[in-house]
Order: C-alpha cells, then structure tokens, then sequence
C-alpha cells in the first residue's frame, strides 16, 4: 500500500508541475501597454474604413437628317412646258441619359492573409448582414502599406491598393429592384 501511495504522490507531484508550465504557454504572454498594437503578421486583423462614393450620368444624341430634291422641266407636245418635282426625306431621332449614383459606409476587419515581397499586407474579409430575410453581404481584399495603418488599427478604403470592393445583396428586396423578364425582352430588340 505505501509503494501505492509513493507512486501516487510521485504521479501527482509531476502532473502539478507540468500542468502550469502547459497552462502557461497556452495563454498568450501579456503584451506591454507601450507595444504595437496594429496588424504587422498574417492572421492580424486590422479595420477598413469604407467610405465610398460613385456617380456616373452619361447622356446620348443622335439626329440625322437627309433631304433630296429633284426639278425637271418637261417639254409636252403642244409646247407648253410643265414642271415636275420629286422629293425625298429622312428623319431620325433618337436619344438616351443614364444616371446612375450610390454610397457605401461601412467598418469592416479584414485579415492578412500574407505579406508581399515589398513588405505589403495582402488582406481580405467578409461580413453578412441579415434583416427582415433580406442578406447583405460586403467583401472587400486589396494590398495596405504598413504606414497606412493608423495607431487604432485602421485603414481607409481608398488607402487600399487595387480594393475589391463589393456589396451582393440577396432576397425580395434584390429581386424586386431588377428588371423583369419581359422588360429584358424587350432591351433586347431595341424597344
């Protein structure tokens, strides 16, 4: 019994000394109230900024005209001469404006996903909106330059190099706003 109890104290003198050091290096160590705290290494997060805003408005005229005319003298045989016309006309018109215009705001973390050889984050992320069965979703990746990335860990959109910025909206909200199949139809031919 006592080599039992040996044993068991042995056993359990080497779990309590091994346990802290594992439970040690599972916790990250504290980080120095004067460190860095922005994104610097692949799987940091830091926050875009998104501040947006497009508007296109492109206007079309086309008028073509062509007129002929044509005069001729016609000798009848009792000599009396008569005058005899000929006309042609064409007419077009037609014409098109589109107008078009839109803004996006909104702060989305994005991750590093890896760094260039110039030493430029490659980041990317995503975030899913749902309201009323209606889905937002906002992806956005690009390339950030360290120095770009403020002390609060932020970075605004048009800081970011070559943004893909996308907003993919899914639901009777989306469906309603598109044309519908007849009206595409129709586009089609012209009308």
């Amino acid at each position: 019994m006592n080599k039992l109890l040996t044993r068991l104290a042995a056993v359990a003198l080497g779990v309590a000394t091994v346990g802290p050091a594992v439970a040690q290096d599972a916790i990250a160590a504290p980080r120095s109230l004067f460190s860095d705290r922005r994104a610097h290494a692949p799987g940091d997060v830091l926050t875009v900024l998104v501040s947006e805003a497009a508007s296109v408005t492109s206007n079309a005229q086309t008028k073509l005209g062509k007129s002929e005319s044509a005069n001729a003298n016609l000798l009848q045989r009792d000599g009396e001469i008569q005058l005899a016309q000929a006309g042609f006309d064409s007419k077009f018109q037609g014409g098109g404006q589109l107008e078009r215009s839109g803004s996006l705001l909104a702060r989305l973390t994005l991750q590093i996903d890896r760094i260039d050889p110039n030493g430029n984050y490659l980041v990317s992320g995503e975030q899913l909106i749902v309201m009323n069965n209606e889905r937002q979703r906002i992806r956005i990746s690009g390339i950030v330059r360290p120095d770009d990335i403020s002390a609060d860990n932020t970075v605004p959109s048009w800081r970011v190099a070559g943004a893909d910025i996308q907003l993919l909206g899914k639901g009777i909200l989306t469906r309603k706003a598109r044309p519908g199949i007849l009206t595409w139809l129709l586009s089609l031919f012209g009308q």
